[in-house]
Formats: C-alpha cells, structure tokens, sequence
C-alpha cells in the first residue's frame, strides 16, 4: 500500500481551503435531506452552550464579534432549528444539513470546531474529472469521516439518529450517481436513433436496463467501495483493498496511473482530517 500512503508531512494542509468556517449551514449547501426525519428541536442546554460560546467571542481581541454580529448568529442557528429539513429538489444537501444540526445538538465540543469537522468531510479532496471507481471511493471515504465525527464528535445517546443520516445521505449520494448516470444513457440513445444507428443504440439500450436493474459495472463498483468500507477493519485497509480492486482492473498504465495518484490523494485527505480531528477529540475525553 506504500503507493497511496500520503506524501505529505502532518504540518502541511490540502489545497482547498477548510479552516475556519464561520457560516457552516451555507458551506454544507452543496452536500444532504431529511425527507424521513422529523426537524430536531433544540434543547435549551444547547442553545445556552451556543450563546455562551457566542458571548466568548466577544472576549477574543482576534475574533471579537459586535453584539449585532452575535445576536445574527443565535438567529441563523434559531432558524436552522425552526425550518423544516424537507425540499424535493435536493434530498443530498438536506441530509448535510441535519447531520450537522444533529450534531450540534449532541455534541460537547465548541460549535465552531464540530463545523469545521463536518466542513472537512464534506470538502471534496479531488477536483476536475475522475473515474468512476475513483468516484465510488471517494463516497466511501465520506462514510468513514462522518462515522468519524458520529463516533468522536457525537454523545452516545445521538449516535443512532446520526447513523441513519449518515445511511440515508449514502444512499442518495449513489441515488443521484445513478440518476446522472441513466440520464446521461438517454440522451445517447436518443443520440443513436437519430444517428440511424441500431448497433450502437442496442448497446446504449443494454446499457440503461443495466442501469434501470442496479448491474451496471459503475453500480457495481460503487456496491463493492461500501462493502469494503463497512466490512474494513480499519480505513488504512480499506484504502489497500482499492488500491487492489484498481490493479486487479486491468486497465491500461496511463489510467491506472492516474487513479492510484487519485487514491493518494484521498488517503492524504484521510490523513489530514484524522491527524487534525483525533487529538482534539482525545483532549476532550
């Protein structure tokens, strides 16, 4: 596994930004819905923990707030707690957003520190295009960062809301794949016909009843990524478990190349949320 293992030392950060994060719920946009959850209220233990962190601000001369500032953070954290968690259009980001607000009801760690931890998993460690099996380790990667934070961030009594957001966010996240996936195949058939084309538009058509039966080689990969997530006995062998699934591929030496560069990178990013996570949440035990 010496190929992934990361490169770089533990001072140094990856190249997207992930520090300091001081509006989490617009951060996590981009990323989870609560379509089978009800909203989570706050408790007012919670709620006085945040106002009391908030009014801590106020006595850091680095990050003083102004008493306006602070009374419109209370107010953005009131209404995450007030507005129901549902919208059709984005089941993905909704199921972000209740795991962190989850999360900020069942933690004892400063409500900025959970954010950036949630902010770090969420983050995408590789930018431009990737195949999909890199794409289908990289979902998995997430499973195991937020079963991280479930497990460190998160008090015992919460763990099992958290785990069925965390199972309901995967299952969307290979949801919305698939859907990209089975839209792009129609368009290629449509394509096909037009083309005149019957061998080509047979082959496409095989394709989206693949697709439509969950056989699909991308499905397929995407199935064994998270069973080798859950069944791993750690994440450093689940990474060596990819790195065989992509030399066992067959595919030529310039992709696997690139892949294995890929899978470097996602260790690397593994690596830095652990070495950064694991010692604050030690400090607080």
């Amino acid at each position: 596994m010496d190929s992934i293992w990361p490169h770089r030392t533990l001072d140094c950060k990856p190249s997207h930004d992930m520090e300091n994060v001081t509006n989490p719920s617009a951060d996590l946009g981009a990323d989870l819905t609560m379509t089978n959850f009800e909203p989570i209220e706050f408790s007012d233990e919670s709620m006085g923990r945040i106002e009391s962190e908030a009014g801590g601000d106020r006595q850091n001369p680095v990050t003083a707030l102004t008493e306006e500032e602070i009374n419109a953070k209370n107010e953005k954290i009131k209404q995450l707690r007030d507005t129901p968690l549902f919208t059709p259009l984005d089941p993905v980001s909704d199921l972000a957003v209740s795991f962190f607000i989850l999360a900020i009801e069942g933690t004892k760690f400063p409500v900025t520190e959970l954010a950036n931890a949630v902010y770090d998993a969420f983050s995408n460690s590789l930018s431009g295009e990737k195949t999909g099996m890199i794409e289908a380790f990289d979902i998995a990667l997430k499973k195991s960062m937020l079963t991280f934070i479930k497990m460190n961030f998160i008090t015992e009594v919460y763990q099992p809301q958290a785990e069925k957001i965390i199972d309901h966010y995967m299952s969307e996240r290979v949801s919305r794949r698939d859907s990209v996936r089975l839209g792009a195949a129609n368009a290629e058939l449509l394509l096909a016909a037009g083309l005149g084309d019957k061998e080509y538009a047979d082959a496409v058509q095989r394709d989206i009843e693949a697709l439509k039966q969950g056989t699909f080689s991308s499905q397929v990969e995407m199935a064994q990524a998270l069973s080798i997530a859950d069944g791993a006995c750690s994440v450093a062998d689940m990474l060596d478990q990819f790195e065989m699934m992509l030399r066992d591929r067959g595919s030529s030496a310039s992709t696997l190349d690139t892949e294995l560069q890929d899978l470097s990178l996602l260790a690397d990013h593994w690596d830095y949320f652990v070495q950064k996570y694991s010692q604050r949440s030690l400090k607080k035990r």
